[in-house]
C-alpha cells in the first residue's frame, strides 16, 4: 500500500510541475495594454458592421486577443490582418 501512495504522489508532483510549465508557456508577450484597440474602435476603423466583425473573427480574418469576453487588437496586427486578407482576395 505505502509504494502505491509513494507513486501516486511522484505522478502528483510531475503532473504538477508540467502544468505550471504548460502555464508559463501559453502567456503572451508583454503587451501595452493602453495601445490596445477595442472592437468598437476596430468596427470604426474599418467602418464595417458588428455583423461583418464577428464573421470576420469566426472566418478567421480577424484573431483578436481575448480578455475575458472582450476583444482588443493590436494596431500592427490589425494591418497584417487587413494586408493578408487582402493578398488573398478575401476583402
Amino acid at each position: 500500500m505505502t509504494k502505491i501512495l509513494v507513486v501516486l504522489k511522484s505522478i502528483y508532483r510531475l503532473l504538477e510541475s508540467m502544468c505550471k510549465v504548460a502555464e508559463t508557456d501559453t502567456l503572451p508577450v508583454a503587451i501595452d495594454v493602453n495601445q490596445l484597440m477595442t472592437r468598437m474602435a476596430v468596427i470604426a476603423k474599418l467602418g464595417i458592421s458588428e455583423r461583418t466583425y464577428n464573421r470576420w473573427v469566426k472566418n478567421g480574418i480577424l484573431a483578436p486577443i481575448k480578455m475575458g469576453n472582450k476583444h482588443f487588437y493590436r494596431e500592427e496586427d490589425l494591418k497584417d490582418a487587413v494586408r493578408r486578407s487582402i493578398n488573398k482576395g478575401l476583402i
